[in-house]
Formats: C-alpha cells, sequence, structure tokens
C-alpha cells in the first residue's frame, strides 16, 4: 500500500506500508490492502503506520493536527491496470514519533513557543497595542496553535515513554 502524509512543511512516503490505524468519528479503522474507500477526519490526531523494511516490521506514529484521512483503491495513475490502496493523510502540522523520539527535546520546543507567546503578549502590552488588531491576534492565534500541537506532543511522547 501506499502511505502519504502532507503538511505545508513536511511530507512523507511510503509505498511498502502494510497496516494503517487511525481514530475516525465512526471508530477506530484498520487499513489493510484492499481496503475499502474512505474518508474522515482523524479524530485523536494520532495515526500509526506498519511497514515492511528489508523484512523487518517498522512502526510509526504521527501526531497530527486538523488532520483529514482517505483510503482509495483508485491508485494515483488511473490508466494503470494494478491498481494498489492508497492512503493520504493531509494535515495542518504532523510529528514523527519514535522509540528514539527525546521527551527532552520536545518539551524544550514546547518551552520555546510558551516563551514566545509571553515575549508576544508583553510586546503588545508595552506597546498599548489594540488587542481587538487582526494583524496583532492573528500572530497570538498562530503561537497559541503551535503551542497546543506541542502539548499535543509532548503528552503522547510522556504516554509512550510510561
Amino acid at each position: 500500500m501506499l502511505f502519504l502524509l502532507a503538511t505545508p512543511e513536511y511530507n512523507n512516503t511510503q509505498s511498502n506500508t502494510t497496516k494503517v490505524k487511525v481514530h475516525l468519528r465512526s471508530g477506530i479503522a484498520e487499513i489493510l490492502d484492499n481496503h475499502q474507500d474512505l474518508m474522515g477526519k482523524v479524530e485523536n490526531d494520532i495515526i500509526e503506520i506498519e511497514s515492511n523494511f528489508e523484512n523487518k516490521t517498522e512502526k510509526l506514529t504521527f501526531v497530527l493536527q486538523d488532520a483529514v484521512f482517505v483510503v482509495s483503491n483508485q491508485g494515483l495513475d488511473t490508466s494503470a491496470d494494478n491498481k494498489n490502496t492508497g492512503i493520504y493523510v493531509y494535515a495542518k502540522r504532523a510529528k514523527e514519533l519514535g522509540s528514539n523520539t527525546s521527551l527532552e527535546e520536545v518539551t524544550k520546543q514546547f518551552e520555546a513557543k510558551n516563551t514566545e507567546l509571553e515575549i508576544e503578549r508583553e510586546k503588545i502590552a508595552s506597546l498599548n497595542l489594540d488587542s481587538n488588531d487582526k494583524v496583532v491576534t492573528s500572530k497570538l492565534i498562530l503561537i497559541q496553535d503551535e503551542l497546543e500541537f506541542f502539548r499535543k506532543v509532548q503528552t503522547v511522547v510522556k504516554g509512550m515513554k510510561s
């Protein structure tokens, strides 16, 4: 099966995927080869994939933000006779987690983003900027959004380590 994870800043493509596990609104789906076409929003922001590489099974976990999930048996090349199952995930952000993912590194990223948010709030307060200004508000919202993503990653990594 083909697995494609795409975000504005990150792409991951694997052609040797054997199983994908994802939580959708309709429940947990385990996707195997020749699965029915399916589409949905990823509910818990986590997707797990299993693939074979040089006769070894490799498992990867991704933390996602605002992700949609599509399974298609049509393949990318509609003229080809051999149509493989394709799994396409589109997300705002993604972070690959593995056994070597460091909780310390994730915590540092979270703390750096938290510091950036505090600096931005102090700047707004010291310059007496209008908090209703759309530019000021949108920058704060973006930083808070990133902070929330790092919080989710940190929580998942802590769960994996325990």
